[in-house]
């Protein structure tokens, strides 16, 4: 009889053995394809609340690129020393930490990016928004949770300005309807819309006029002035962006694109949040898409999202993915290695009379390793096509908890990083992960099916050691 017909009777003759054997080496495929699945998985993200509007496209910053931008600044201004480049600043304070943060001009959206994307053939309006901007309220009083402690609050109000109201995403989401007074438009300046609450509270009506000043200096910082164009009520709310009286709904006040920057002493620095473009037919909408990808900007810096909220830099989010992906191959293969050499330690112990039959009649001890190394290739055989079929569901799972886990890294990073920055800094959206795609490609199947033979030769190989090292006057002097 051959390798080939004596390895499947060994394997068939010894079942509780060969079970074993084949368990170990499901759950090892099972996350060897994990493994790879999570390199090439696609991770869908979008803003909480945030999705871009109809058929149209957004345009944010992209985080890697800024903490990028902030460690070139850094080294520019030097290791160890404070000051001041590009709109990036650190200081060490006198406790010994340092305090960095970007001012506007860091931070905002480019203009000059905005408008080439905005002629681009296609494109039918645009709209930019700021980033909401907290300033103290001068003539009136905002509205205030009395019963929570304000000390850690600045105490002010929040302006989110616009270039056209009607697209702001709070209003196309039906949040807000303004209800008295118009909307603002592109030739309004130092126009305000407030909520009923804070018209209420403070008998207002289209017409009359806010004033606002720095809330970090309210005694002396120059105070400016909006006229009250409308008034708007809250259907679904306004979800604010940090906690404190000073972000809740009713305390954002809707105002002209380069109002805000001016109570908050930023007067010339705008900070522009996000930029929507609304295209015309929205049968052209893939056609305007590679047009906008084709001009000539610093893309590098943005995220672009489409009208689902859907980010074409969605995965530089999660840049770490790919090394834990590349630590769970290494960890599942060095321990699938371990185990499976000591499951046919095991199994050689068992085997020594026929180990010792096969010398007596003449067996080389290569042939009989390498028949061990069949049997364990052919009971993986099995064992890694039932992990093929089941390595969809397990590679989801996989990244899914992966995906949350450097998503919770990442909560906690940001609210370290809150503490240290600027009060002026803007503050990051959340991203809300909507879908995880996970690919069993036919390279992914490839690359596990190499991984786990490999494991399996290398185990086998390294617990066959004991037969290839004695001599075969040895192994049969330990036969009864």
């Amino acid at each position: 009889m051959n390798v080939f017909g004596l390895s499947i009777r060994s394997v068939l003759r010894k079942k509780g053995k060969t079970i074993l054997l084949l368990l170990i080496i499901f759950i090892t495929s099972i996350f060897i394809f994990a493994g790879w699945a999570c390199k090439s998985a696609t991770i869908q993200t979008q803003n909480e609340g945030k999705q871009a509007i109809g058929a149209s496209f957004r345009l944010e910053e992209n985080e890697a690129n800024r903490h990028e931008r902030m460690e070139k600044l850094s080294k520019e201004i030097g290791e160890g020393k404070s000051g001041s480049a590009g709109g990036y600043h650190k200081e060490q304070l006198e406790s010994g930490e340092w305090q960095v943060w970007g001012d506007n001009s860091f931070e905002t959206l480019l203009m000059e990016d905005i408008l080439k994307i905005a002629e681009v053939d296609g494109i039918e309006a645009y709209n930019i928004t700021t980033a909401n901007t907290v300033v103290n309220p001068v003539n009136f009083e905002r509205i205030e949770d009395k019963d929570m402690d304000q000390s850690s609050d600045q105490q002010g109000v929040s302006l989110r300005g616009n270039l056209r109201m009607e697209l702001d995403f709070d209003v196309q989401k039906g949040n807000i309807e303004v209800k008295e007074g118009r909307m603002i438009t592109p030739e309004d300046k130092d126009v305000c819309i407030i909520s009923r609450e804070i018209a209420d509270l403070n008998g207002l009506q289209v017409g009359d006029y806010l004033e606002f000043n720095n809330w970090k200096d309210r005694e002396s910082s120059t105070i400016y002035k909006a006229e009250v164009v409308g008034i708007y009520d809250s259907i679904n709310g306004i979800t604010p962006i940090m906690y404190g009286d000073s972000y809740r709904s009713e305390n954002i006040i809707f105002t002209d694109l380069s109002f805000p920057e001016k109570p908050e002493g930023n007067e010339g620095s705008p900070l522009y949040q996000y930029a929507t473009f609304v295209v015309g037919d929205v049968d052209e909408y893939e056609t305007v898409k590679e047009k906008i990808q084709a001009v000539d900007i610093g893309w590098e810096r943005y995220d672009f999202l489409d009208n689902t909220g859907m980010s074409d830099t969605m995965t530089e989010n999660f840049g770490e993915l790919e090394k834990m992906s590349l630590l769970i191959l290494i960890l599942v293969c060095v321990s699938g290695i371990i185990i499976i050499c000591l499951v046919f330690l095991f199994w050689l112990k068992g085997r020594v009379h026929e180990i010792g039959i096969y010398l007596s009649l003449g067996r080389t001890k290569f042939s009989i390793v390498r028949q061990m190394l069949l049997e364990g290739v052919l009971v993986g055989c099995v064992a890694f096509l039932l992990a093929a079929a089941a390595s969809p569901m397990v590679s989801q799972g996989v990244v899914g908890y992966l995906v949350d886990y450097q998503t919770q890294m990442q909560a906690e990073e940001e609210q370290l990083d809150a503490g240290m920055v600027s009060s002026s800094m803007l503050e990051d959206d959340r991203a809300e992960i909507v879908g995880i795609t996970v690919e069993i490609s036919g390279e992914v199947v490839f690359l596990s099916g190499i991984s786990v033979l490999g494991v399996i030769i290398i185990a086998i190989a390294l617990s066959c050691i004991s037969i290839m090292v004695q001599k075969p006057k040895e192994i049969l002097s330990r036969m009864s």
